[in-house]
């Protein structure tokens, strides 16, 4: 047999292999707290961390653990959409499990998604995101989230809504798995600065516009414990502006397929709608932070008293 031939027949050795990718940026704390549940990972051969101009010593941290599978990627601060396309240059599997660095992912989690891929022919497959402050809750919280299930998720559903059954939808959250070849042809937009606001579902919509098709499943989840400083965080008014900066960028430029979804009648309305809710949330949380810090400090002179 010649060697063309060979290498014909031979699979591809990269094919069932996964890679991690973690961007992360000033959230050691965090990052301590969950690289232990992706070293856990079954299925999962490496793991890209890339540290995006963090200056609390992760980089040394992430060295000093000694571990041949985790592969560090230093680079100026660029924001997220940058770290993880530099990640996915990165990686050498075959598919790619997009997670972050204050998520928590339990054993099985590539493995079932990975499944789910094989099973409904999806490029991208994700799961229900749930927020816990620990993972005695996790159980339950699966559960509860199983039995309130619902049959359509749209643009504006909570990520941690659960499907009924493995749904075809764009309207993905951020932890995925993806093969290799779907970012042959599309990246995330770097042009969503700031906090990044929408530039995971930009991702799936200009997949699905590629021809790809995105899957979500209720056979597992992912878990944030607790809320971590650092990240893209920021001050709630330049959050605020971000969000609406990123998120005409994202209507705009998917407007035709969000319209074709039924997910908006057009992008004038819809971004008139999302600063209309985005300032009421903003003023209620600003008074009622206000109006928390006035009763703290009346506590405080009754104390005193």
């Amino acid at each position: 047999m010649s060697d063309e031939t060979a290498a014909a027949v031979a699979p591809d050795s990269r094919v069932d292999r996964v890679s991690v990718v973690l961007p992360t940026f000033n959230r050691l704390p965090a990052l301590i707290r969950n690289l232990p549940s992706l070293l856990a990972l079954r299925g999962v051969d490496e793991i890209v961390v890339v540290v995006d101009g963090s200056t609390d010593g992760t980089a040394d941290w992430l060295r000093s653990l000694g571990c041949d599978r985790i592969t560090i990627i230093e680079q100026p601060q660029r924001g997220s959409p940058a770290a993880r396309n530099r990640g996915i240059d990165e990686v050498r599997g075959g598919w790619v499990l997009m997670t972050e660095d204050d998520c928590h992912l339990p054993p099985e989690f590539a493995v079932v998604l990975l499944e789910v891929a094989r099973e409904r022919s999806a490029d991208v497959v994700s799961a229900p995101w749930l927020v816990l402050t620990s993972l005695e809750q996790a159980d339950a919280a699966m559960a509860a989230g199983r039995r309130a299930a619902i049959a359509r998720i749209g643009l504006a559903t909570h990520p941690g809504v659960f499907p009924l059954a493995d749904l075809e939808t764009p309207f993905l959250n951020g932890i995925i798995l993806a093969r290799r070849e779907v970012f042959d042809k599309v990246r995330y937009d770097e042009r969503l600065r700031g906090n990044a606001w929408r530039e995971e579902t930009s991702l799936f919509l200009t997949a699905v516009d590629a021809g790809f098709r995105c899957v979500l499943t209720p056979r597992t989840a992912s878990f944030q414990l607790d809320q971590w400083e650092g990240g893209q965080r920021r001050g709630r008014i330049a959050y605020e502006t971000w969000a609406i900066r990123n998120n005409w960028r994202f209507l705009w430029r998917h407007r035709r397929i969000l319209r074709r979804l039924g997910a908006i009648r057009d992008p004038i309305s819809a971004q008139a709608g999302f600063i209309a809710r985005r300032t009421r949330a903003t003023v209620a949380g600003t008074l009622g932070a206000r109006l928390r810090g006035l009763g703290a400090a009346r506590w405080d002179r009754v104390q005193r008293r």
